[in-house]
């Protein structure tokens, strides 16, 4: 290897400081240059490709898996499809999703400036993966105040030699991350490296009150947010989407499987406006849709007939033609909702409210678990509570 761990720390550490990453957490860049990121690490993990995930060794391939663990802006993919098999490519790639990864470090070293933490500090870490941002986090607490939860049982045992080697007393559990850990509450900080659709209760209930709750929040539409919630007195919970964040689901919180039903009447009409500028991929508008229409998810078809297929995951579909969109039948909708028709009213409340970042977003978590989603002020409400 041509190059030290050592020196591609530091050169990864100056390239996070020159974009501002350590600029709310100045102790991070430290802990970012002590912490042996390599150590934490899988000497194989997955590589995405156009024809599918490739395995890096880092036995055949040492440079450039080195390269990949420092790139201060690149997830290093740890495990697809849960630890499955996935299905081979006729190029002999692997199918699938990706289920657990190492955090690009910008977005980490971002997140830790917003969990405000301190020395002495007591922090539950939801996600513990390769257990290197309870590391990170551990540099700046000291011993014994980190705890670090694992739905994955093979992760989980690697996350415990990770730490262990690299001399670092982060106590790791394997259990269910959306039930915390009892044993450690209270906490003052509750960090997760997973979106999350709603705050669990036992979130709130296990972080004392004035403490924070950071976590990656969204919907199937768009899991693109970082909320930062502060907890009160009554258990309940309210804060801002501090920055955006786009991570992987907590197991419990992804998208449903299956498909729609097509047994109810269909709807035929022209779509009002051109589907391409109406989702056209940016993350505050998808933020605000998703919001706006609740359960709703989304894939697109390609090919001769580009279209946009939308489901809430219950009854309803809609399907949508990119081209020739003003056509009698270009849209087609089923069910109790006309998904198309809510999409195109949340669209236009989001241009009309003057096209408001994802920062402009906050949530109320009340005391009795209902979750309101507000634009500026808590008494601006997006849609209705639930639970």
């Amino acid at each position: 290897m041509t190059e030290s761990f050592a020196a591609r720390r530091s050169v990864c550490a100056d390239e996070l400081a020159a974009t501002g990453c350590f600029d709310r957490a100045p102790w991070a860049l430290e802990a970012v240059l002590k912490v042996e990121r390599e150590r934490f690490v899988p000497r194989d993990v997955w590589m995405w490709t156009k024809d599918g995930y490739r395995v890096l060794s880092c036995s055949k391939e040492p440079e450039e898996w080195a390269k990949t663990v420092y790139d201060p802006v690149k997830a290093v993919v740890t495990q697809i499809n849960d630890g499955q098999d996935g299905p081979l490519t006729t190029n002999g790639f692997v199918r699938g999703s990706a289920t657990s990864s190492v955090s690009a470090l910008d977005i980490v070293c971002i997140k830790l400036g917003y969990l405000d933490l301190e020395p002495g500090q007591k922090v539950l870490d939801i996600g513990a993966g390769s257990g290197v941002n309870a590391a990170l986090m551990e540099e700046r607490t000291g011993p014994g105040n980190v705890f670090t939860i694992e739905v994955d049982e093979a992760l989980a045992r690697q996350a415990t030699h990770n730490l262990s080697t690299a001399g670092y007393t982060a106590r790791v559990v394997c259990g269910d991350g959306e039930s915390g850990y009892a044993d450690g509450a209270p906490y003052d900080r509750l960090i997760c490296t997973a979106s999350a659709r709603s705050i669990p209760g036992a979130w709130r209930e296990q972080v004392r009150p004035g403490g924070i709750i950071l976590t990656p929040y969204g919907t199937w539409f768009s899991s693109s947010g970082l909320l930062r919630l502060t907890v009160g007195e009554d258990g309940a919970a309210e804060g801002r989407f501090v920055h955006t964040a786009a991570y992987m689901w907590l197991r419990a919180h992804r998208e449903p499987g299956g498909r729609p039903p097509r047994e109810s009447e269909e709807r035929l009409s022209a779509s009002a406006a051109e589907p391409d500028k109406i989702l056209d991929g940016d993350w505050h508008a998808d933020f605000a849709i998703g919001h706006l229409v609740p359960g709703l998810t989304m894939r697109r078809v390609s090919g001769d007939q580009r279209r946009i297929l939308l489901w809430d995951g219950k009854e309803s579909f809609a399907s949508v033609c990119c081209d020739g969109w003003d056509e009698a039948d270009s849209v087609l909708q089923q069910g109790p909702r006309s998904l198309w028709d809510e999409v195109l009213a949340a669209r236009s409340w989001w241009d009309e409210q003057g096209r408001p970042e994802i920062t402009r977003f906050g949530l109320t978590v009340t005391a009795d678990g209902e979750h309101h989603v507000w634009l500026d002020a808590p008494q601006n409400r997006l849609l209705r509570s639930r639970t």
